[in-house]
């Protein structure tokens, strides 16, 4: 492939306890992703593309598959990274060779599939804070056309958080996650597999923590924060109900076919979510900006695309994408301290419907021998429409209950042409060099947060960028030695980021908006040594990014920025150096038995999470990691333990100013240690 791919495997993601797609970011270089609330709405980039917003109702830069099938949002990849065969990152615009039209890159994930033969596992685990993980499948043939795969796991936790007064916990997980696959091998040429899959989660959400009370504005009593010198672990909820409901599930289609001259492949799936979350977003125990996120979302989409190879000089692809999503929801702030009504709270009533569709091809030539040609082109269509608006619920702002702050009934049409051009040499077996330029396109959206002033909904223009990249990739001594690196220089126009704005009331918040120019140039490294030194797997990773804005912004729908972005100003999430190591290595300890040893390492530079906020800058993050495992070589069972974060470390993973201008963060989770039990049949 002319970019790049990064791909962690099952065994390393069960290694390293990588849960969630949030977690790959740390060992993927060039990849962030933090929870910019309780854990359900994470935000994710890829070389500082993403989508900076909390809410969750809206599609980042990078599209996100689950076996083949699109995820717009991220609740609809609650809970699903058990039972994994690999996860692969591609860097840079996609929507050439399958799915939807991105800026960023594409995360594919992709489970273990059925097979003829009869077996599974079982594994249980026991960690801090009385956490208990199970997780199994069994692989069942059940004639000799038709396997089924069945899969689950479970994550229960008592939570690592305390509150200083009642000393109830936080951040406990409650989460059941189900998933069936079953394939039907139809003739030689062609099979269909049938996944049907379910999450619930009812954990009890983290909160974050007050720094620094209402000192920006001399009014230290005026909130009830936990203060600059609280524990990592301390919380301040009080009576707010902070709490967690949602379930969900789909259904997914995929069919292959296999001709003479190539492959066709169908995805096709259709996804349902329910969400009930309380957040104490503010870090406080009085309501200034607590969040009640309650909405039910829909999502289908169906891909189809024909693989080629003609005359031994083309590979040609040509395909189709449609996808079709709707939400419906009322998303709620509770503030009744800055309103000064006990009940004050703000509602955003709304019902938002994306449709996108897209055609697209992509060619490789050879023109002579080693060296390629490639060129692609992309069509897209997508509609936005967006019919809501917040309430004033008890009047506090508008002295009537009930009465409209802002409204907005849109819908909005964009066509947008896409192509990337290249060349690939292929210096000898196993390492080649590329150089692409390519342009991408991410639709535009709504901002869908109970605001005080209308602007703060408007539509968000499509964001588009162009794309300049070279790059080596090599593998070596029979892929012993796996090397790729590259660098590259983003132009993007009308960039979409979230940032901090003024609202009537004195009233601070965040709002989506746009930056006319920016620019993102850097460099990736990343290497894989197996078993170069007998028994020794190393792997590392690097990556640099120097992200700024080009334009300048003072206000968003004229609504003033609480601190104005200036031009070379840095970009959100773009941590300007980030690394990482992993090596393992194993041990006899007898003819029949081995040990493993592991220890990892990630480190991230500190970044900002939101443009015009002056509280919106995270520490730089590290975490240490050590495992070891022992089980006979046949590997029937392993027993293993561990250690996270092992020299606990408390860096502030995402912060922000809140309503009454106060600094609220979150921080990362603390040390965590261990043990796991796998018996495999």
């Amino acid at each position: 492939m002319a970019n790049t791919v990064n791909t962690l495997s099952g065994k390393e993601l069960q290694s390293l306890h990588i849960v969630s797609p949030k977690e790959i970011a740390a060992f993927i270089p060039g990849v962030t992703a933090v929870n910019a609330t309780s854990g359900s709405t994470p935000i994710f980039s890829i070389r500082g593309i993403g989508l900076d917003d909390y809410i969750g109702t809206n599609m980042g830069g990078i599209g996100i598959y689950i076996d083949g099938v699109f995820a717009p949002y991220p609740v609809l990849y609650n809970g699903q990274m058990f039972d994994v065969q690999t996860v692969s990152v591609e860097k840079g615009p996609q929507g050439f060779e399958y799915g939807r039209s991105t800026t960023g890159g594409s995360m594919n994930i992709e489970s273990i599939k059925p097979t003829g033969h009869f077996g599974g596992y079982l594994n249980w685990g026991y960690s801090s804070y009385g956490t208990n993980t199970a997780r199994g499948a069994i692989n069942t043939p059940i004639t000799d056309r038709i396997f089924n795969r069945f899969a689950f796991s479970y994550i229960n936790g008592e939570g690592w958080q305390h509150d200083i007064h009642t000393g109830q916990r936080y951040g406990a997980q409650d989460i059941l996650s189900l998933r069936n696959l079953t394939q039907f091998v139809i003739d030689d040429q062609s099979s269909l597999m049938l996944n049907i899959h379910y999450t619930r989660d009812k954990g009890t959400p983290v909160s974050p923590q007050d720094v620094d009370g209402d000192a920006v504005n001399g009014l230290p009593d005026r909130t009830i924060g936990v203060g600059q010198n609280a524990k990592y672990n301390a919380v301040n909820v009080g009576d707010n109900r902070a709490s967690r409901n949602e379930n969900g599930g789909g259904i997914g289609i995929n069919y292959t076919r296999n001709f003479d001259f190539g492959t066709f492949t169908s995805a096709t799936g259709i996804d349902f979510y329910r969400r009930d979350d309380y957040d104490n977003y503010d870090g406080e125990s009085v309501n200034v900006g607590d969040y009640r996120w309650n909405d039910t979302t829909i999502a289908q989409s169906h891909d189809m695309h024909l693989n080629m190879n003609l005359a031994k000089r083309l590979n040609l692809t040509v395909g189709v994408y449609e996808s079709w999503d709707k939400i419906n929801g009322a998303y709620t702030s509770y503030r009744s301290f800055i309103l000064d009504s006990p009940n004050a709270s703000l509602t955003d009533h709304f019902v938002q419907q994306n449709l996108s569709t897209g055609l697209y091809i992509n060619t490789v030539t050879h023109i002579i021998k080693g060296l390629d040609f490639i060129a692609a082109g992309r069509l897209s269509y997508d509609e936005r429409g967006f019919d809501g608006g917040t309430l004033d619920n008890t009047g506090a702002v508008t002295g009537m209950a009930g009465s409209h702050l802002s409204y907005v009934n849109q819908n909005h049409e964009y066509e947008r042409l896409t192509g990337r051009v290249g060349l690939r040499y292929t210096i000898l077996p196993g390492t080649l060099v590329y150089g692409t330029i390519s342009n991408g396109y991410k639709a535009g959206a709504y901002f869908a947060a109970p605001v005080t002033a209308p602007q703060a909904l408007d539509y968000v223009h499509p964001e588009n960028l162009i794309a300049y990249e070279i790059g080596a990739k090599t593998s070596l001594f029979n892929n012993k030695v796996q090397i790729e690196g590259s660098l590259f220089d983003y132009e993007y126009h009308n960039r979409q980021t979230l940032f901090v704005a003024e609202m009537p009331r004195d009233i601070t918040s965040l709002s989506l908006g746009l930056i006319p120019r920016a620019r993102t140039r850097g460099g990736e490294l990343s290497s894989t040594l197996h078993d170069l030194l007998p028994n020794l797997d190393l792997r590392g990773s690097f990556a640099y990014l120097d992200a700024q804005t080009v334009s300048s912004v003072s206000s968003i729908g004229g609504l003033p920025l609480l601190g104005n972005v200036d031009s070379h100003s840095a970009l959100p999430f773009a941590p300007r150096f980030s690394w990482s190591a992993v090596a393992r290595y194993g041990i006899d300890v007898t003819p029949r038995y081995r040990v493993t040893l592991q220890a990892s390492y990630t480190w991230k530079d500190n970044m900002l999470v939101a443009l015009g906020d002056p509280n919106g800058k995270t520490n730089k993050i590290s975490s240490m990691g050590l495992r070891m495992e022992v089980g006979p070589k046949t590997g029937k069972w392993t027993a293993a333990v561990y250690v996270d974060n092992m020299l606990n470390q408390h860096g502030n993973t995402y912060s922000f100013t809140g309503s009454d201008n106060s600094r609220v963060q979150y921080l990362q989770t603390p040390r965590w240690v261990g043990c796991d039990l796998r018996y495999n049949f």
